[in-house]
């Protein structure tokens, strides 16, 4: 059943963000959170962005810009690798504060 939820989660974000040009991410991280550690969830999401992206080029990329093209695609790919880094760095971090509710036990920490 989970698998089932994810699959449909990506493929109406997928629709979703071909038409708006965001909120693949805004919606399918938090929909990955729940389902998997929030570093899979966030290498997950990459590759439904990824995937999303090949689609995007196959169908529209013969007129992309050039020039606006690599203006933010190089800056993009550099901030990937940042972003990449950070989110180990802070995966790592004490829990910041842990409690019970009807007898299950949460924890909030820097990330999720």
């Amino acid at each position: 059943m989970e698998i089932i939820i994810i699959a449909v989660a990506a493929f109406i974000t997928a629709i979703l963000t071909f038409f708006s040009g965001f909120g693949l991410g805004t919606i399918l991280a938090p929909v990955f959170a729940i389902f998997f550690p929030i570093d899979v969830a966030i290498a997950l999401t990459g590759v439904v962005h990824f995937s999303n992206n090949l689609f995007k080029i196959a169908l529209v990329g013969k007129k992309a810009d050039k020039a606006v093209l690599l203006r933010f695609g190089i800056p993009a790919i550099l901030a990937s690798f940042l972003g990449a880094w950070l989110l180990l760095k802070i995966t790592v971090l004490p829990t910041l504060y842990q409690y019970q509710l009807w007898g299950k036990d949460f924890e909030i920490t820097p990330v999720k």
